[in-house]
């Protein structure tokens, strides 16, 4: 009888490995000696790699798209990356942002990509991996079992975990600015000072067919779990190209520490006071000036009509 299946596509081993590793030195939590040891684990392995290394998320994605790029035509711009042949796998050594860059490039050149985290809350890796130690980084890295994670499309920007208007990007930039709280309470006393700071505006939604007219404070969709620390989407699943869609009936704002508080616990139930659908295409209107949190960063929206498309690419990432 004749075997029908498919050769399986072989994973690159050894010498024929070229990891490029893509390290953010202003990351929150940045360590040389951990961007290190996974230097000497890849050289035990046997395998080849690239440090880059930029202090500008413009200049980090660039670095990126020209090591893929050359990639696809067949030659290199730097001779550094030519001696040690084709790349086979990105790294990413930071935070959320940090993914963002990598994984754009990575979803364009279908490399599977890795993550050494180093941010302040790194909640792309935290979401795919649990509790985050380097040890277990560097295994995932060097084990090489991939899985696809869904990707989202927001205007022209490609996010991979998460995105916000209103009580997130404000938790987001006083968390930036100040400590990190340990305890439920003072994450109770936080939500509550940022939902303060944030005017109810009216906004449209429409999810696939459903459309709400509807003045939130907070407006996420969620491909990922976390956004600023919180488990802000418990039942999000990495690959079936929907999100969570979460938002407040806009006139709950002494709900949010409560909120906040809980959803650090893993124990809020949604319900009528701040609502969570699925879907897979989104718009809001209007939005133009306000500011966006996009996998860690925040944006201001240049436009008064956001559209977002989940699924139409999807990435591979090292688990």
């Amino acid at each position: 009888m004749l075997n029908m299946k498919q050769p399986r596509k072989k994973v690159p081993t050894g010498r024929h490995q070229h990891y490029c590793l893509f390290v953010n030195r202003e990351a929150a939590n940045y360590n040389s000696e951990d961007v290190s040891a996974l230097v000497s684990a890849i050289r035990n392995k046997g395998a080849r790699y690239t440090i880059v290394e930029q202090n500008s998320a413009a200049r980090m994605a660039k670095e990126a798209e020209q090591a893929v790029g050359e990639r696809h035509k067949g030659r290199y711009v730097a001779q550094s990356i030519s001696r040690r042949g084709p790349i086979t796998a990105l790294i990413a050594c930071g935070g959320d942002g940090t993914f963002n860059l990598v994984a754009r490039a990575a979803m364009k050149a279908d490399l599977p990509i890795g993550i050494l985290p180093s941010g302040l809350f790194n909640n792309i890796a935290k979401s795919l991996h649990g509790e985050l130690d380097v040890n277990s980084a560097i295994s995932r890295i060097l084990g090489g079992k991939e899985k696809k994670i869904d990707s989202g499309l927001a205007g022209n920007q490609p996010f991979f975990g998460s995105l916000g208007l209103g009580f997130i990007p404000v938790l987001s930039g006083m968390l930036n600015s100040g400590k990190v709280p340990r305890f439920g309470f003072s994450w109770s006393q936080l939500g509550g000072k940022a939902a303060a700071e944030v005017p109810a505006k009216e906004l449209i939604l429409k999810v696939d067919a459903f459309r709400f007219e509807v003045s939130p404070m907070m407006f996420n969709i969620n491909l990922l779990a976390y956004s600023s620390g919180i488990k802000i989407s418990p039942a999000s699943v990495v690959d079936d190209q929907q999100a969570e869609v979460i938002f407040d009936r806009g006139d709950c704002a002494g709900e949010f520490g409560s909120f906040t508080r809980l959803m650090r616990k893993g124990k809020y139930l949604y319900g009528s006071e701040i609502r969570l659908y699925r879907g897979r295409m989104i718009t809001c209107q209007p939005t133009q000036g306000r500011m966006i949190y996009l996998d860690g960063e925040l944006i201001e929206l240049p436009t008064n009509l956001l559209e977002i498309e989940i699924g139409k690419q999807q990435v591979k990432v090292f688990c």
